[in-house]
């Protein structure tokens, strides 16, 4: 099965309190690109909901810029 990619804008206290979780426990998704204006939150996130395998970014544009195909 194909898994749904995901980037998430906003890797502050909800996101990770709450979106980040769920996301995570969905089989069906795979968490690729997180982005926060403070780098260090958007880092964070990828390592713990993305092994580090994701890609991290400070600016949304250059995020929604990803082809994911």
């Amino acid at each position: 099965m194909k898994k749904l990619k995901v980037g998430i804008i906003g890797c502050g206290g909800i996101a990770n309190g709450k979106h980040l979780p769920a996301l995570k426990q969905i089989e069906e998704v795979e968490l690729v690109a997180f982005c926060d204006i403070i780098e260090e939150r958007a880092v964070k996130a990828n390592e713990e909901y993305a092994d580090g395998k994701g890609k991290v970014f400070t600016d949304y544009h250059e995020l929604l810029k990803l082809d994911l195909d």
